[in-house]
């Protein structure tokens, strides 16, 4: 995409390639049919849904509906987030992630929601300033390690000023972070609501700069894929992180990519309808459902139904054009098939000709 070619690209781990189009840890969302779905159609890196560190350290029941038997081959980069305050639990929670096949640790400094403030991690954990020091002995432990040998990443709001947030990121660079992600709104502390107004991304662009040699992914104000150039362009980040818009539209990606050939002058491949999105993620459900802990699509109280139901209902209710944000109508197909998908029916009617054949 032009966009990534714009930045000069500091070093990735894991493999990655500049510019990372990531799909952000979201609660009872980052189940794993949908990240199968999201990397079809562009994303480069995914995170899991918020595991708390404490729970995956030490139960091996929580751990298995986590990850199952482990991270599927076909599943990678796949970093793992986890709340925690303590570096000694985080370091042992690392260590189990590690042995299922994860390929880097998130520690989560960024959730606004009341049950990280209950709960001591999160925006609320950085927030605090005095916490600094603590919260830089946690990336520590785990980045000087000898055995754990994934690299820790940290995802972070904005502080109150552009220079705190600043000194926030160069400590957790100079801790041993290996990659940042900036959501660019700040913890709105006392009021109900959880954000005011758009992501300031002229402060991520700044904390990127002021950084030594951490790559950065702009988190905010992504509402069409015109907006992932622009975001790109504007902070000169090695990526760019989603959540909602890759609810509404998991190809957001793909069509960003074409939209971006399209204004270079190249033709782009028929892209997806969002009937044929919610075919496809059906499909994958069907491969990955079953009927024990190890087909658990969320740690987090939701059936894998309800996981379902609620990518179904955002995936169906907008329609995407490049440079609009996405409208809340119904989609029309396009014309012509879209090659080396398996469709939600084909799956239905297979699975009847095999309960057919069963003696």
């Amino acid at each position: 995409m032009t966009s990534g070619q714009e930045c000069s690209a500091r070093p990735l781990p894991c493999g990655l390639v500049a510019p990372v189009y990531t799909m952000a840890p979201m609660v009872k969302q980052s189940d794993r049919p949908f990240r199968a779905l999201l990397r079809e159609h562009g994303c480069t890196l995914c995170y899991t849904e918020m595991f708390m560190a404490d729970k995956f350290a030490t139960c091996a029941t929580y751990r298995r509906r986590a990850l199952g038997d482990g991270v599927d081959k076909d599943d990678h980069p796949l970093i793992v987030q986890f709340a925690a305050n303590d570096k000694d639990i985080l370091l042992k929670a690392a260590l189990e992630a590690q042995a299922m096949g994860a390929d880097g640790i998130d520690l989560n400094l960024g959730c606004p929601q009341p049950r990280a403030r209950e709960g001591g991690y999160g925006a609320h954990f950085a927030h605090d300033t005095g916490a600094w020091a603590k919260i830089a002995e946690m990336v520590r432990t785990c980045a000087s390690d000898p055995e754990l040998r994934i690299p820790i990443f940290c995802k972070i709001r904005l502080q109150p000023t552009v220079s705190a947030t600043i000194k926030f990121a160069s400590m957790l660079e100079d801790a041993g972070c290996a990659l940042l992600a900036i959501h660019g709104r700040k913890l709105l502390v006392g009021k109900s609501k959880a954000r005011d107004g758009p992501a300031d991304l002229g402060a991520v662009a700044a904390v990127r700069s002021a950084l030594r040699a951490m790559p950065v992914l702009s988190n905010g104000n992504v509402r069409c894929p015109a907006d992932v150039c622009t975001n790109l362009a504007s902070t000169r980040c090695e990526g760019i992180m989603c959540a909602e818009q890759l609810l509404k539209d998991p190809a957001l990606f793909e069509r960003a990519a074409a939209h971006s050939a399209k204004a270079a002058g190249s033709i782009p491949a028929r892209l997806p309808s969002a009937e044929e999105l919610v075919e496809e993620y059906l499909g994958l459900c069907c491969d990955f459902d079953g009927e024990d802990d190890a087909h658990c699509f969320s740690v987090w109280g939701a059936s894998n139904g309800h996981v379902v139901r609620e990518h179904v209902n955002r995936m169906s209710a907008c329609v995407v054009t490049p440079d609009q944000p996405s409208a809340k109508v119904g989609s029309k197909p396009q014309e012509g098939p879209r090659p080396n998908k398996r469709p939600f029916a084909t799956l239905v009617e297979s699975s009847k000709d095999d309960d057919d054949a069963t003696p």
